[in-house]
């Protein structure tokens, strides 16, 4: 423990070595009596010692010495006079405080002691339990202006959500400009149990029946936010492995190709994490994600997907990069039509989608119609980054990914359908980034550049980004934006989406997104 010396602390050492040079060697009392006086005039004069406290000292030391205990006077008077004179020997000598210097003293280390308890949270009043100290609080809000452009020569195209729950047609909105406010929150605690085992929680605005995004859209005659309980799961981490179950965050390495940026996944997740140099990390993660839950178990609909790669861990002066293979099978999606007079298979019909992949009527009547998928999808998918130092410590990094369903038949998918239906089964994405990695404070930026192009059915439309050509596949084009930090952890964004369709019915969307973002 350090304390910083006071001067009741100088004044303390200075007469403990007075009292150790009348220890070591015999003096007459007048001498240590003048030699003390001496010592507290020049710490007054060097304004170590108050001058109302340096007298109260001399006053203290010109006061005759008590008289020694009777024991003492006869011991002494037995010795002839002799040892009075020069002392006993092994005799020591215990120098006098004053009361109000032990007083202060005392006061200054207990509130010596009350600030270094303040600081490290161990005692007093304002301690934190450790049970609190293990709890940590993150989240972030985002304000947004959001502005949709449709062309003018838009095609109509069924909304495969809305026809699957009215059981009847329904149309996208392919023509109407939109102009929204939207405000998204959300709030995480993770809770370290121990060394081992962990859990979170967070909580989120959005809807209860859009997985993708987490905005609420202003303008419901001022009603309240629905909140919704984003993540749940438990984490049990041992050395390089661990395990988590529930609802997590995305366990993959990629991008906002094949996943929207706020999307949450269910299930259980293995990783492994193994150094293989001290600059360089391997990354393994296999998972079990079930996408929804039917009552007959044969039937439920997963996702199962393993993930290798490593990571070159990037420093100012040197160049990161990562790299990722990974394989997804979706089991149970596609698509099976009920028997004639049956409603045995509308189950298969997806409770979510966007636009862009193959669908059909698997409905037993035609008046009521249900659309499934029409393809299977088995996804290998390969992502790629490179992160180099630039000037003024700016970074750019560079982000590359293809994905290809291997799943997809065009022999079946073209009788489910009653047409020929071409392989649309690639998907790439490429971005471009300069400036700050991470924008934590004012004056921090970054702008980018990327292109996007998603074939018809090289991914499952249901999760792709919600904002590039407002969802789904059958999309190609370009982003561009940029952010600026306007204090610690606080930014502003704008970003500009232009997206047309490949070789589905004209659809053509633009997209701006002006935000205000803050992180705690």
């Amino acid at each position: 423990m350090n304390f910083i010396p006071s001067r009741c602390s100088v004044v303390l050492a200075s007469l403990v070595c007075v009292a150790a040079s009348v220890r070591a060697q015999e003096v007459d009392i007048d001498q240590v009596r003048a030699a003390t006086a001496k010592l507290i005039a020049q710490l007054v004069d060097q304004g170590v010692l108050a001058r109302d406290k340096g007298e109260a000292l001399l006053n203290d030391v010109a006061k005759p010495a008590a008289p020694p205990p009777s024991a003492g006077s006869a011991t002494a008077a037995a010795g002839n006079g002799a040892a009075s004179a020069k002392g006993a020997a092994g005799t020591v000598r215990v120098p006098y405080i004053p009361e109000f210097v032990r007083k202060e003293l005392k006061d200054e280390i207990r509130l010596e002691l009350a600030a270094q308890a303040f600081r490290e949270g161990w005692s007093g009043p304002g301690a934190i339990p450790g049970w609190v100290r293990k709890l940590e609080w993150d989240g972030d809000l985002r304000f947004r202006v959001q502005l949709d452009r449709y062309a003018n020569d838009n095609a109509l195209q069924p909304s495969i959500t809305d026809t699957n729950r009215n059981r009847a047609l329904s149309p996208l909105n392919t023509s109407e400009d939109r102009e929204r406010l939207r405000f998204r929150a959300r709030i995480g605690l993770t809770a370290t149990i121990d060394e081992n085992w962990s859990g979170g929680v967070r909580l989120t605005t959005g809807s209860a029946t859009d997985p993708l995004s987490s905005n609420q859209t202003l303008g419901t005659y001022n009603n309240r936010y629905t909140v919704l309980i984003d993540r749940a799961y438990i984490r049990y981490r041992l050395g390089d492995y661990s395990a988590v179950a529930g609802r997590m965050a995305n366990p993959w390495f990629g991008t906002d190709l094949m996943w929207a940026n706020d999307l949450s996944f269910d299930g259980v997740a293995l990783q492994w994490t193994p150094k293989i140099t001290s600059d360089i990390r391997g990354f393994a993660t296999l998972a079990a994600l079930p996408i929804q839950e039917v009552e007959l178990a044969s039937a439920d609909k997963w996702l199962f997907g393993g993930q290798i790669g490593a990571t070159l861990l990037p420093s100012p002066s040197t160049m990161g990069a990562k790299l990722g293979l990974a394989y997804f099978h979706y089991a149970s999606l596609r698509g099976k039509p009920s028997a004639a007079g049956s409603t045995a298979n509308e189950y298969t019909a997806p409770a979510f989608a966007q636009k862009g992949n193959t669908y059909y009527n698997i409905s037993s009547d035609p008046n009521r119609p249900l659309l499934g998928l029409a393809a299977d999808y088995q996804l290998l998918n390969l992502t790629g980054q490179v992160d180099l130092p630039s000037i003024a410590g700016k970074r750019v990094i560079v982000t590359g990914d293809f994905v290809r369903n291997f799943g997809f038949d065009r022999t079946a998918v073209s009788q489910r359908v009653g047409a020929d239906v071409s392989p649309q089964v690639n998907a790439y994405h490429l971005r471009v980034a300069f400036g700050d990695a991470d924008l934590k404070a004012l004056h921090d930026w970054q702008v980018f550049a990327a292109y996007k192009r998603i074939e018809r059915d090289a991914l499952l439309d249901a999760f792709t980004d919600s904002d590039f050509r407002l969802g789904g596949t059958d999309a190609r084009g370009y982003i561009l934006g940029g952010s600026y930090g306007l204090g610690k952890n606080t930014s502003a964004a704008f970003r500009y989406f232009s997206g047309d369709s490949i070789s589905g019915a004209p659809l053509s969307i633009d997209v701006f997104q002006f935000d205000l973002n803050v992180k705690f």
